[in-house]
């Protein structure tokens, strides 16, 4: 099993709480993915694109952008049941006390403050897939023709405790 993941609490702003602490995760294999106890899925560290250093503990690389249409062929090709997350699933990860980006950096290293797909269409149109901005950590409802960054996830996502 790799190592602990380090707090991130000192990159609060204001002094606020976090909302997605490092003691949420547990490293699994090489660190190159990560359990979050809170909901039970099992998250890929690095975006698409960027590849685990386990000696470094930092995701390597640029990641990829995708159009919508490069989601769809991507997503056809997944094995071990890795899968694009809902919104639900990918707003649980955002870190509500850090921002640009809003996501924990110990424990999603070398994330970008930028937007990221999820599988989840937008009710109002087909064409607009809901998505997350991890500069603001909103939700947002690009169209299909934008692009986008990927994190993977598996598993049952298993609601948080309501505050």
């Amino acid at each position: 099993m790799a190592a602990d993941i380090p707090s991130a609490a000192d990159l609060c702003i204001g002094g606020a709480t976090e909302t997605t602490p490092s003691t949420d995760f547990t490293t699994i294999g090489d660190g190159s993915w990560v359990s979050h106890k809170t909901t039970t899925l099992e998250w890929q560290r690095c975006a698409l694109g960027q590849n685990w250093n386990a000696a470094t503990s930092i995701c390597d690389g640029k990641p990829k952008i995708f159009s919508w249409a490069q989601v769809n062929r991507l997503t056809a090709t997944l094995t071990d049941n890795w899968r694009l997350p809902t919104d639900v699933e990918l707003l649980s990860i955002v870190e509500q006390c850090h921002f640009a980006p809003a996501i924990n950096s110990q424990v999603f290293p070398n994330t970008q403050g930028t937007l990221f797909w999820s599988a989840s269409f937008d009710k109002g149109s087909v064409e607009r897939i809901w998505s997350v901005n991890f500069f603001t950590g909103k939700p947002r409802r690009p169209g299909k023709i934008q692009t986008a960054k990927i994190r993977l996830v598996r598993g049952t996502f298993k609601p948080p405790p309501a505050p």
